[in-house]
């Protein structure tokens, strides 16, 4: 019954902090409410201490530890959740009975700063801390020459798992923000049957003073904050029972107060005010900026209010009134003379001098003389040349690169001379009487590869006087894909 009493009343306690919290959220009026409770860190901890049972044996020290993490509620209370081991002896020298006892419990406590309501400073430097909660323990206790229930002086008593219920006080020293030490007492009761066991002594006697055996634990705490920026990217603040409750508010306070007092002052009459104009005194009538500088419109460094060319163009000096002085333009007899001067000097190519200009090369797939579509440009360009061009006539010579043999590669070549020629005509409307075929094969690499396509290509030049087509070499038909056999052969 008693286990049950206290949970409810936890219980009880949460639900009250959840209304509490929803009623700051809803403000009466429905206005809008603006929280002064920043978001705060989580405390992580690690305790040791020298723990010992009172109960029907005389006490010895032991020795135990445990973690803990915790969280705000509020600047008051907070949620500790704890792991403990511990281990003690107990004794009872004219009888030469003793017990050892072994402790492992995990619990739930609310923990309250009792000095966390005073607003003189952003945060507390000492903390006093009580705290109450329930757990649950599994603790095994071996007794030697003591009388049991059951006639036995030695043994061993396991528990099972038991709840109990502690309470304790505790002091807390903040050494700076990420961390604090710690010192506590606490005192923890098993409920139950096994209440009286944790000393291996049981008493059944009503009128027995010592019904129940306590588990004291002075201990001290190393407590670090953990955690980052919250969801708006603010650093989160320290646990909220280090903070004052009003530190947020007292920084809003002090940031009003700091506010300039709105005076609405226009001494020089500019239309904008002193707290804000940056030139107080514009002379009378000049026009002004939104921060109350006088206007350079053009950015010459002569104010609108003198300037007689406000937007002088850009690049050319000012006089004293901001006019740019721009030289004189060109007359018609100006224009006419440069031009004249140019043409004279100017000299059309002769056909000969043709011979030295760059005609684009085209480029082939490997074992192949189909024109790419990637190419149509540069035959353009040819053709582009010969149209505007129309005395000149053009070589067009095949090549290959060093993959196959002689016989095979010189029929490739002149297969791909064939269909760069037959192009122009076709598509371009050239004359075929103005380009001359040739063929090189393999003879007039670019690189030293035996396969690239830089030396699978078609080039053109400006033809020689006389020059004619060089007939088609004696070998197989080259050209339609993969060729397969032997160089020995003709391939």
């Amino acid at each position: 019954m008693t286990v049950r009493n206290l949970l409810l009343s936890i219980l009880l306690m949460v639900a009250a902090k959840g209304l509490m919290a929803q009623d700051a959220a809803a403000p009466a009026g429905g206005g809008t409410y603006r929280s002064f409770t920043p978001a705060d860190q989580w405390e992580v901890g690690l305790n040791a201490g020298l723990p010992f049972v009172s109960g029907d044996l005389d006490s010895k020290l032991g020795f135990g530890g445990g973690l803990h993490v915790r969280k705000a509620f509020d600047h008051v209370f907070s949620l500790r959740a704890g792991a403990l081991y511990a281990r003690t002896k107990n004794e009872l020298a004219t009888a030469q009975s003793s017990s050892e006892m072994s402790w492992f419990s995990g619990s739930l406590q609310v923990v309250a700063a009792l000095n966390n309501i005073r607003f003189n400073k952003p945060y507390r430097k000492v903390l006093l801390n009580a705290y109450a909660g329930i757990g649950a323990t599994s603790f095994t206790t071996d007794y030697k020459n003591i009388l049991q229930v059951d006639g036995s002086r030695n043994g061993e008593f396991k528990s099972g798992l038991s709840p109990y219920a502690e309470t304790g006080l505790g002091l807390a020293f903040r050494v700076s923000p990420k961390f604090n030490i710690g010192i506590e007492y606490g005192i923890a009761f098993v409920l139950g049957g096994n209440g009286d066991l944790l000393d291996g002594n049981e008493n059944v006697d009503a009128r027995s003073t010592t019904y129940r055996d306590y588990l004291h634990y002075p201990n001290l705490r190393l407590n670090f904050n953990l955690g980052g920026k919250d969801k708006s990217g603010a650093m989160r603040s320290e646990p909220l029972y280090w903070a004052n409750p009003l530190a947020q508010v007292s920084e809003a306070i002090a940031a009003l107060e700091a506010r300039p007092v709105f005076d609405l002052t226009d001494t020089d009459g500019d239309g904008v005010i002193d707290m804000i104009d940056q030139e107080k005194e514009s002379p009378a009538g000049a026009r002004v900026d939104t921060r109350g500088v006088t206007l350079d419109s053009d950015g010459d460094k002569v104010p609108d209010y003198k300037d007689k060319e406000p937007f002088s163009p850009p690049g050319y000096k000012v006089n004293a009134d901001g006019v740019a002085q721009v030289p004189p333009g060109l007359t018609e007899a100006d224009v006419n003379r440069i031009v004249d001067a140019k043409l004279a000097n100017f000299k059309l190519p002769t056909q000969e001098g043709l011979a030295d200009w760059f005609l684009p090369v085209i480029n082939f797939a490997n074992d192949s003389y189909a024109i790419s579509y990637s190419e149509y440009t540069k035959l353009y360009q040819v053709a582009q040349v010969m149209k505007n061009n129309p005395k000149i006539r053009v070589t067009v010579t095949g090549h290959t690169d060093q993959t196959g043999s002689d016989t095979y590669n010189n029929v490739l070549s002149y297969n791909r001379a064939k269909a760069a020629i037959e192009f122009l005509v076709n598509q371009h409307g050239i004359a075929r009487d103005r380009l001359v075929l040739d063929w090189a094969g393999k003879s007039s690499a670019l690189v030293p590869a035996r396969s690239s396509q830089i030396n699978r290509r078609v080039e053109f030049r400006v033809a020689k006087p006389g020059e004619t087509d060089k007939p088609r070499p004696e070998g197989p038909a080259a050209g339609k894909g993969r060729f397969m056999g032997n160089k020995a052969t003709g391939y």
